[in-house]
C-alpha cells in the first residue's frame, strides 16, 4: 500500500475525502460511528497528517511560537524540552527565541513570528507589561498568546506560573526557624518575578518581627545568565563584610544567582552552610553535586508545559473572538528540596 492520506482512506472505507477529514478533526457534523470507523482505519495504517497541506487550506502553521527570557537557565531550558515533547504529539513544532531580558530584542521576536504566520505564541515577558499593546494586538487579531513564570503581566490571557510569593515566604520562614535571622534576598533587577517573590521574603520577615533592611536586597543587573556578574556580587558582599553587616542566610530569587552565589562566597573564604546559609530557585539537576549541594525551589516545568499546551491547543483550533473571553491564572505548586546548603 502506498502512502496513506484522506483520498486513501476516503477510498478504502467509501466516504468522501471532505467526510473523511471533517471526522479526522472531529467535526459535530459527522456521526460517531462514521468516526470511529475513520479513527480507527487511520491508526491502522499509521496515517499522519499533513500540516503543510493543512496549512494551505487554513492559513495555519503548525509553528508555536516560544519567547523567553534565556535559552541558557536551566528553568527555561527544562520548559522547552518538556513543551517540544508534548508538542510534537500534537503535530506541532516550537520556534523558540530568546530575549536577554531585552523589550526591543522581544518585539523583533514577536514581529517575526507573525511574519511567520505562528499558530500561537508562548511567552515569558523580558519585564512586568514588556510590550503590552504589541501582545494585546497580536492575541486579539493574530493568533493565541499565553504567559508562563512571569505572569505579572497586563496581558488579559491564559498565565500559568507558581505562588511566588507563597514559595519564597516558606523557605524564609524555614531559615528563620533555624535560627538564621539575619537573611539576604538576591534578585535580577526589572525581572519579572522580583516583586512577587520579595514580598513573599519580606512578608516571612514581618511575621517574625524581624526588621526590613534595604542592603540586604540585592539587585543584579544582568542581560543574560553567562554574563559574569561574580565580581559585582563579591564586591556587595565585601562591603557587607566590611560594615559588619555580613547576612547569615541567602534566599536566591533567581535560577543563575542561586548557583552563583554559591561560587562568590567561596570565594570570600565563607563556609556554607556554617557562615552562611543558602536556598533559591533553580531546576539544575546539578544541584545535588553542587559543593555544598544546593537546597534548592524548583517549578514543576512538565506540569507547567502540559497545562500551557491544553489551554492553548483548544484556542488554536476553535478560532474564537478570545477578545471578550474569561481567562484564568493558574498557580502550580512548586518542590522545595533542603540539602547541606542550608543543613544548619
Amino acid at each position: 500500500m502506498g502512502k496513506v492520506n484522506i483520498k486513501s482512506i476516503a477510498a478504502a472505507l467509501h466516504l468522501s475525502p471532505a467526510t473523511v477529514s471533517r471526522a479526522l478533526n472531529d467535526s459535530y457534523e459527522i456521526k460517531e460511528e462514521t468516526k470511529q470507523r475513520v479513527l480507527a482505519y487511520a491508526a491502522k495504517h499509521n496515517y499522519r497528517p499533513n500540516p503543510f497541506a493543512k496549512h494551505l487550506k487554513t492559513g495555519k502553521t503548525n509553528l508555536i511560537g516560544v519567547v523567553i527570557p534565556f535559552l541558557s537557565s536551566p528553568f527555561f531550558l527544562e520548559f522547552i524540552d518538556e513543551l517540544y515533547k508534548l508538542a510534537m504529539a500534537h503535530h506541532y513544532t516550537l520556534l523558540p527565541f530568546q530575549t536577554q531580558n531585552s523589550e526591543k530584542i522581544e518585539k523583533e521576536a514577536l514581529d517575526f513570528l507573525i511574519r511567520q504566520n505562528v499558530a500561537g505564541i508562548i511567552i515569558s515577558p523580558a519585564f512586568e507589561n514588556s510590550n503590552t499593546a504589541v501582545l494585546r494586538d497580536i492575541h486579539h487579531q493574530h493568533c493565541p498568546v499565553i504567559l508562563f513564570d512571569r505572569i505579572q503581566h497586563n496581558l488579559d490571557t491564559y498565565k500559568i506560573g507558581i505562588h511566588n510569593s507563597l514559595e519564597t515566604f516558606k523557605v524564609t520562614e524555614e531559615l528563620i526557624k533555624k535560627g538564621r535571622t539575619q537573611i539576604a534576598f538576591l534578585c535580577g533587577k526589572d525581572i519579572g518575578n522580583t516583586k512577587d517573590r520579595l514580598r513573599g521574603y519580606q512578608n516571612a520577615l514581618h511575621n517574625y518581627g524581624i526588621p526590613f533592611r534595604k542592603e540586604y536586597v540585592i539587585d543584579a543587573d544582568y542581560q543574560d545568565p553567562a554574563e559574569n556578574i561574580d565580581s559585582e556580587l563579591k564586591e556587595v558582599f565585601k562591603r557587607l563584610q566590611a560594615s559588619d553587616h555580613m547576612p547569615n542566610a541567602i534566599v536566591g530569587g533567581t535560577d543563575t544567582l542561586s548557583i552563583k552565589i554559591l561560587g562568590v562566597l567561596a570565594g570570600l573564604h565563607l563556609r556554607v552552610p556554617e557562615d552562611v546559609a543558602v536556598i533559591g530557585f533553580t531546576n539544575t539537576d546539578l544541584a545535588d553535586y553542587l559543593n555544598p549541594a544546593l537546597s534548592t525551589i524548583r517549578q514543576p516545568t512538565q506540569q507547567m508545559a502540559q497545562l500551557t499546551l491544553d489551554l492553548l491547543i483548544p484556542l488554536i483550533e476553535k478560532q474564537q473572538n478570545r477578545e471578550n473571553m474569561v481567562y484564568e491564572n493558574f498557580l502550580l505548586e512548586a518542590t522545595t528540596s533542603y540539602r547541606k546548603s542550608t543543613d544548619i
